[in-house]
């Protein structure tokens, strides 16, 4: 749900390095979810997952050809790390293509379970930053063409825009398409981004916005422990088109967009269950606001935080008029690195939650049949785990809204996850017609 910036509201344009370097620094979003990836111990690395079915004729030879190609074109895919004195870099390996490997499990008894259990345990994996091998590509077989291509990419490297650019390269490679160099590699954007983090307004305004803002404490079913730990599980629903077309109709009565009506339902979960007025929820950005970066592939998302402000008793309408005003003002200022932010807001250390926001929320639009030129569609995986307490996703597509609970079993159990999506569709379908609806309702208490 990124916005575009013009070229020049953000100063020059990245240049390429004057000759390729063997190392570079992380950039200024590589160094938050480095922080992240060491700081709380798991059982799984944070992953970009490409799972695709190709359910037509494939040439193998050619197929795999075109990911070695892939990794040659895109230096994030050579990419590992090593550290030093003065802490992590990353080492860009020469061209040399990156291999994949192929498995044939058209003669187990139930192929396509399989495969499932062969893309969960790259989905799943545990990585070892410290010079590891971050990149893996699997080309499962399942019967004459039937395949799954599994790709997977350690966040670090990547993100869910260069998901989408790699499986449009892969695909133009694989059919023989010609294709411009991209601009930059992501080595060239992190030396840019380190060489020009100055201090300037929309930080100031972050950390003066921000300060201050107490950490959700919602109501557990289990102890939180000293450290927060990543295992998590999920809660599927679906809404109908009828719902999801009365949610659109609602935003455009209301100036907004579905986004900030999604939000104001999930604001309002979980103000009622925590009896908070004053909370932060984070989503993702896209963050290419440099024209040179919309065909590259590195970790340019950015995460900013929104302060939910539930003072005075408000009803739904007039929450949703405040969320839309803070989406509005975020988004303005979504180019500071999220780290620097948590760095000027510098709230109390505290290992057992996420810092800012223990909430993330993501509304993701839903694209019809892979890419040109391949008849595939995502192949099912499992959740991956988590560093939050809850993350809830939403999918719009043309039959409806799908919306994905992602949710911290170490504090909560199926059960009250199941309550709060189950809270949350609700609002959704009853908010375009009752949004005079107090917040709170008569009598609550709240902080």
């Amino acid at each position: 749900m990124g916005v575009q910036t013009p070229l020049d509201e953000m100063g020059s344009a990245v240049p390429r390095r004057p000759a390729p370097a063997a190392t570079a620094p992380l950039s200024l979003l590589q160094r938050r979810m480095w922080h992240l990836c060491t700081a709380y111990p798991g059982t799984a690395s944070p992953i970009v997952v490409i799972a695709n079915r190709i359910t037509e004729p494939l040439d193998v030879p050619a197929f795999t050809a075109a990911v070695r190609a892939l990794a040659d074109r895109h230096d994030a895919l050579r990419t590992t790390f090593t550290i030093g004195a003065d802490g992590p870099r990353q080492v860009i390996a020469a061209p040399g293509g990156l291999d994949t490997e192929q498995v044939d499990v058209s003669g187990q008894d139930d192929p396509e379970a399989s495969a499932r259990e062969l893309v969960a345990e790259l989905a799943g994996a545990l990585l070892d930053l410290d010079g590891g091998t971050l990149v893996r590509s699997r080309l499962i077989r399942l019967g004459a063409d039937d395949h799954v291509w599994c790709l997977a990419v350690h966040h670090l490297l990547a993100d869910g825009e260069s998901a989408m650019v790699l499986q449009r390269d892969v695909t133009a490679l694989y059919r023989g398409e010609p294709l411009p160099e991209p601009p930059i590699g992501y080595a060239d954007f992190a030396a840019w981004q380190c060489a020009n983090a100055d201090s300037d307004a929309d930080l100031r305004w972050w950390a003066g916005h921000l300060a201050g803002v107490p950490p959700l404490d919602l109501p557990l079913d289990l102890p939180r422990p000293p450290v927060k730990t990543t295992r998590a599980d999920q809660v599927d629903l679906r809404l109908d088109a009828a719902a999801a077309a009365a949610l659109d109709a609602f935003a455009r009565s209301r100036r907004a967009t579905p986004f900030m009506v999604l939000l104001t339902a999930l604001v309002t979960v979980l103000a009622r269950r925590s009896r908070q007025a004053d909370f932060c929820v984070g989503t993702p950005v896209a963050g290419r606001l440099l024209e040179e970066t919309e065909e590259a592939v590195g970790l340019f998302s950015n995460m900013i935080a929104l302060r939910a402000d539930l003072s005075g008793e408000p009803g739904l309408g007039e929450l949703l008029a405040r969320l839309r005003t803070e989406v509005i003002s975020g988004l303005a200022r979504q180019g500071v690195p999220f780290g620097q932010v948590v760095a000027a807001v510098d709230p109390p250390e505290d290992r057992s939650r996420t810092q800012l926001f223990q909430v993330i929320f993501s509304l993701h639009t839903q694209t019809a049949g892979g890419a040109p030129g391949l008849r595939w569609q995502p192949f099912g995986q499992a959740a991956p785990q988590i560093l939050h307490d809850l993350v809830l996703d939403a999918w719009r597509g043309p039959d409806g809204l799908d919306l994905t609970l992602r949710y911290d079993t170490g504090l909560f159990t199926a059960d009250t996850a199941r309550g709060l999506a189950a809270e949350i569709a609700e609002l959704v379908r009853t908010m375009p017609a009752d949004d005079g609806q107090p917040v709170f309702g008569a009598g609550a208490r709240h902080g």
